[in-house]
């Protein structure tokens, strides 16, 4: 590179944090400027949002209804699987996405639907084997997904199917990212709230922000990458008021982590389909689970206001105060749910979260990835509808910075093709001491909880020599 130029990556989430990461990778000297602020000595802000509730990298199962999402979600899952290490997942197996019977009985064919699903995610991950056998990551195309007659400890099933879908735990990804942001010499500056990004007659950015104790400042750079969850759609028209996005319908949804006072023999998640005739139980360990209820969370769905890109005032409100409903939809998920799930009998909610789930249909049974927006020259925006997509698109919008830097001459196409490669190596690899540790790891893991406003317990990882029902690797 014949001058290194300065990245801005703006918002730490995933999306954030793998944009600096890849970018620092790539040689760029990087600066991620945060909101908020960390409430743990020695850690970064990361994940503290949107991030701190997903407990799913999701293989396309979930949607039996949506088959491009099913290959899309698949093709996301492969490239996770190369980028992410196993320390991630926390000790959790394979997910069991589980077609009700008391959906059968009212006469829909979720059975069918499931396994016509199966056959799109098995077809599309043998085309892709054949393609490229590096993407043979889950073993043989024949083995990829498995029907099984009933999940033990879990009551109205009609069929039940193994699939490369896998939780992973959230604390366990901020404690890889703080760690590969650190590594890669990230300039992390918390308490950063950007009020303005303004275009330079030269190309580059000026990012106008204020720091932690109040001081404006700003940091001049040559690209940046705009990765603030949904503030991001307006900093975009900001900048370019010609952009065109997709209807965006935003959800608001109720997810809760609640404890297992009885343990659980479940070190995986158990996703039931769908909407009033289940829900997911996804435990993190033998003693706390996230559970979701379709009918108790989605709170309501409006569409994005296509100019301004603003939250509805009620949106701004319930994330700020709080839905009025909020306990009672908790209690109405829970009830619900340990009428499936026996281990929630006697379980107390631990922690209840608003989320925004961003949409391009009105259909929550039908999903798209949205990809990375270039927004203006030396400027791109990603946003994360679906974890899984994380790694995909990282590696298009590190993709996307190298070719500016190849079109401003301040790199040759030989050596951007070079770097984009070195960009996207798997993370923590080597294995550093930390992560050999069980108590480090745990450690590391505990303070990320309490900067991420989730239960400490959930950095415990499932214990070990516990292996229920567990399939090995490329025998799912």
């Amino acid at each position: 590179m014949h001058r290194r130029e300065t990245h801005v990556v703006i918002g730490a989430g995933v999306a954030g944090c793998l944009s600096a990461i890849t970018r620092s990778r790539a040689g760029y000297q990087v600066v991620v400027l945060e909101r908020e602020r960390a409430r743990s000595a020695g850690t970064y802000p990361v994940c503290t949002q949107t991030s701190n509730i997903v407990s799913e990298n999701h293989s396309g199962a979930e949607y039996p209804f949506d088959p491009q999402s099913a290959r899309d979600c698949l093709d996301g899952r492969i490239e996770n699987e190369r980028f992410f290490p196993e320390l991630i997942y926390g000790g959790k197996t394979y997910s069991r996405i589980i077609a009700s019977r008391s959906m059968m009985d009212d006469g829909h064919d979720i059975v069918g639907q499931c396994r016509a699903n199966m056959r799109v995610i098995q077809g599309h991950y043998a085309d892709r084997c054949a393609q490229d056998p590096a993407d043979a990551v889950f073993g043989d195309p024949a083995d990829i997904c498995r029907e099984i007659p009933t999940v033990p400890g879990v009551r109205d099933v009609a069929a039940a199917f193994l699939t490369p879908q896998r939780g992973m735990n959230p604390v366990l990804v901020s404690a890889v990212l703080d760690w590969e942001l650190r590594s890669g010499g990230v300039d992390f500056r918390e308490g950063a709230t950007v009020t303005s990004v303004t275009p330079l007659a030269d190309g580059r950015y000026e990012v106008a922000y204020r720091a932690a104790d109040g001081t404006p400042e700003t940091v001049v750079a040559d690209q940046v990458s705009l990765c603030a969850a949904t503030a991001a759609f307006g900093m975009a028209k900001r900048l370019n008021p010609s952009i065109t996005f997709p209807k965006l319908f935003l959800a608001l949804r109720e997810i809760l982590y609640v404890d297992l006072p009885d343990g659980t023999d479940k070190n995986f998640t158990c996703l039931k389909l769908e909407d009033s005739y289940g829900g997911m139980l996804s435990p993190l360990n033998e003693g706390c689970a996230m559970i979701y209820h379709p009918p108790a969370a989605h709170i309501m769905n409006v569409v994005m206001d296509p100019e301004s890109c603003d939250f509805p005032e009620e949106y701004t409100r319930y994330l700020a105060e709080g839905h009025p409903e909020k306990e009672k939809r908790a209690a109405w998920t829970l009830d619900r749910l340990r009428e499936f799930y026996p281990e929630l009998r006697r379980s107390t909610i631990l922690g209840t979260y608003l989320k925004v789930a961003i949409n391009t249909v009105s259909d929550s049974r039908v999903r798209r990835n949205m990809g990375v927006f270039p927004v203006r020259s030396g400027c791109t925006m990603s946003v994360l509808p679906k974890w899984t997509m994380c790694a995909v698109n990282a590696r298009k919008e590190v993709t996307l910075a190298l070719e500016h830097s190849v079109a401003s001459g301040r790199l040759d196409a030989d050596e951007a093709r070079e770097l984009a490669g070195h960009a996207m190596r798997r993370c923590l690899d080597p294995l550093p001491d930390w992560a050999r540790d069980p108590g480090s790891t745990t450690a590391r893991a505990a303070a990320h909880a309490v900067n991420m406003n989730v239960p400490q317990v959930l950095a415990q990882r499932f214990a070990p020599g516990h292996t229920a029902a567990t399939p090995t690797r490329g025998t799912v």
